[in-house]
């Protein structure tokens, strides 16, 4: 009787797991038989119900990849990168599909001399992508307050330890590792403002050509961006009932104007 009602609580523990992971099961079972719609339909599904992570999203970028839709791919992707930004995998996906877009992004200048990459950032601004990129804010702040820690312990040798080079160590160590503290604070703070305000979206519309001013009827620039192209955001133009119609976005000096809300998302 007691094995019997162990093993019925034993079952009631994995049938929330048997649950969760069967959905997921059918939808790699979906994309390894070639099904990509019916992959696409469950991981939607398990994303709205269970919320995004990391490897929800790189799995669901994985199967755009292979529908040829590199605009929600590098989404999914880019968005993935921001809850692990140690996938190299991730990273390496990324890179594969910004090479599609880069020469998609060529083929519609039709050989004329402009530029279809990101302009050349400052120094400060690629160290600023390193730090976010990096590790995740609750990481920075764990190691700030792992120095934190050492700072106190080596005051601690300074003040009570009556040997001089130890007194030594201690004054020069607390320093250094307070000083460590708070860049790293500042990292995770840096980090975590990148992901409450990101000034950065993908073109998911299948080609669009940027206007010079936030209205339908305004000139536009001859040559087409491709879905999957990243700018950055300079700005929204909103309607009357206070929703985004407009993002003003910024590739580089060929490509910078007003695209429509519906063709660009903010990742």
């Amino acid at each position: 009787m007691k094995r019997t009602i162990l093993l019925l609580i034993g079952l009631l523990f994995l049938l929330p797991l048997t649950c969760k992971s069967a959905p997921l099961d059918e939808a790699v079972g979906a994309y390894d038989s070639g099904d990509y719609s019916k992959a696409l339909e469950i991981y939607k599904s398990v994303i709205k119900d269970k919320g995004e992570s990391a490897p929800l999203l790189y799995d669901l970028g994985n199967v755009y990849v292979k529908t040829g839709d590199y605009g929600e791919a590098m989404l999914a992707y880019r968005r993935a990168l921001l809850l692990d930004p140690s996938g190299k995998e991730l990273k390496a996906n990324i890179a594969y599909v910004k090479s599609k877009v880069d020469d998609a992004n060529k083929a519609e200048a039709k050989g004329k001399k402009v530029s279809v990459l990101a302009q050349d950032s400052s120094f400060f601004h690629l160290l600023k992508q390193n730090i976010v990129f990096s590790f995740l804010p609750d990481t920075w702040a764990l190691w700030a307050g792992i120095t934190f820690v050492v700072s106190i312990a080596c005051l601690a040798l300074y003040i009570f330890s009556s040997n001089v080079p130890v007194r030594k160590i201690g004054f020069f160590g607390g320093f250094i590792a307070l000083g460590v503290s708070i860049i790293t604070l500042a990292f995770s703070l840096m980090s975590v403002s990148v992901r409450a305000n990101p000034n950065e979206g993908v073109v998911t519309a299948f080609k669009v050509n940027l206007k010079n001013e936030p209205t339908a009827g305004a000139k536009e620039n001859p040559l087409a961006l491709t879905r999957g192209t990243v700018m950055n955001v300079l700005s929204e133009e909103s309607n009357e009932e206070g929703e985004t119609e407009w993002y003003k976005v910024y590739l580089n000096e060929d490509f910078a104007g007003w695209i429509k809300v519906e063709d660009f998302e903010i990742i």
